[in-house]
């Protein structure tokens, strides 16, 4: 159990990744083993789904859960696209499953942990903030936007707007940290330092036109978001370089497929998140301490 004084201007930034989040879930397990709690936490896509289980204090059940039911037709397919918009099952994910694998809600709520989810506004293009507590609507819906794949998902509708993935406009709420004031910012990346995406190729934009092309701003993201991917990920190095935040990241390449089968490969992937954690703990316990 580390003891690591936590500044209360600290937030922990999770990236999207779908599947990739198994890194992420064992990141953040080594976090609750060692009794480690940012006061606030802003997740992106399957950032976010993470996060509610951080909030919640419950280290194991993101991964029981990936690992558990990726074959279940209620967690990913066409039976939970029909049942939940998404070919993802987010209603199952968020509400279904606590029938089988319990959530704290108490602790979620009122555990003193900021949460904010970042979706995608369809209409505008421009990512939306969600805050748990301080929303008019369920947050889950929030965190179901958030996590929305585009292509894969219909829109999710919340105080009367259109919403999908939140890493479409922002992959990692970085600059949003930035201007919000937060002195301490831990950031979790589901790549591996370097890594820069390539532009898609002539039929992803087509697909994207046939799905979007009523919607420009939103289209405008999709078509630009491997280039604002890259800027974001030259900024984050700049920012690590220059000790302002920390990031934890894999080692190597993550060798898995969005929608990927081998439970296997996520179960290593999940341990690598685990073993790479710990062994960043004297590096981020330095940071977080450091005046």
């Amino acid at each position: 159990m580390r003891n690591i004084t936590m500044p209360g201007n600290a937030i922990l930034l999770l990236e999207g990744g779908s599947l990739r989040g198994l890194y992420t879930a064992g990141v953040l397990d080594t976090f609750m083993e060692n009794d480690i709690y940012f006061p606030a936490v802003a997740g992106v896509s399957a950032g976010t789904l993470n996060a509610m289980n951080y909030v919640a204090h419950q280290p194991g059940r993101a991964a029981s859960i990936n690992l558990r039911y990726r074959h279940d037709g209620r967690y990913f397919g066409p039976k939970a696209a029909l049942r939940g918009g998404s070919l993802f099952g987010l209603n199952f994910m968020l509400h279904d499953v606590k029938k089988e694998v319990p959530f704290d809600e108490e602790a979620f709520a009122n555990g003193g942990m900021r949460l904010i989810a970042v979706a995608t506004n369809v209409k505008t293009g421009k990512p939306a903030y969600f805050e748990k507590g301080k929303t008019d609507f369920d947050f889950n819906e929030a965190a179901r936007a958030s996590a929305s794949l585009p292509l894969a998902s219909v829109p999710v509708m919340l105080d009367g707007q259109p919403y999908l993935d939140g890493g479409c406009s922002c992959p990692i709420a970085l600059n949003w940290a930035l201007q919000q004031g937060f002195e301490k910012i831990v950031v979790v990346a589901t790549r591996q330092k370097g890594f820069r995406k390539t532009q898609p190729g002539q039929r992803m934009v087509d697909l994207y036109d046939d799905f979007y092309g009523d919607q420009p701003l939103f289209l405008a993201d999709l078509l630009t978001q491997e280039l604002r991917y890259n800027a974001l990920m030259d900024q984050l190095d700049e920012l690590e370089e220059a000790g302002r935040i920390c990031c934890l990241r894999p080692h190597d390449p993550i060798d898995i497929g969005r929608f990927e089968g081998d439970t296997g490969k996520l179960l290593d992937l999940y341990n690598r998140g685990h073993r790479e954690s710990r062994e960043a703990l004297d590096t981020l316990q330095a940071y977080l301490e450091k005046a």
